[in-house]
């Protein structure tokens, strides 16, 4: 998996920064920033992902997932359609 990005702001006249979820070298999902050149911003916008929620067709349980703006949601969960989420 890559980064996760959640989030691009800045705080009144500060730098800007973008905030993702990534694996270390230990496999641990943890909680990074990091400064991004302003020129990059609307980039790492168009990149930024969110958590949906959504039902599946088959099984009819409730699954959670990330995706981005352009991305299609899915009708059936990993556990129905597992080649669906791989990358």
């Amino acid at each position: 998996m890559s980064k996760t990005i959640v989030s691009v702001s800045k705080k009144k006249n500060s730098v800007w920064r973008v905030y993702y979820f990534d694996y270390d070298e230990d496999n641990l999902l943890k909680f990074y920033t990091k400064r991004i050149n302003p020129l990059l911003v609307w980039f790492y916008r168009l990149k930024k992902q969110r958590l949906f929620s959504n039902t599946c067709d088959e099984c009819l349980n409730e699954f959670k997932f990330y995706k981005t703006r352009f991305e299609k949601i899915p009708d059936r969960c990993m556990d129905c359609d597992p080649d669906l989420f791989k990358n």
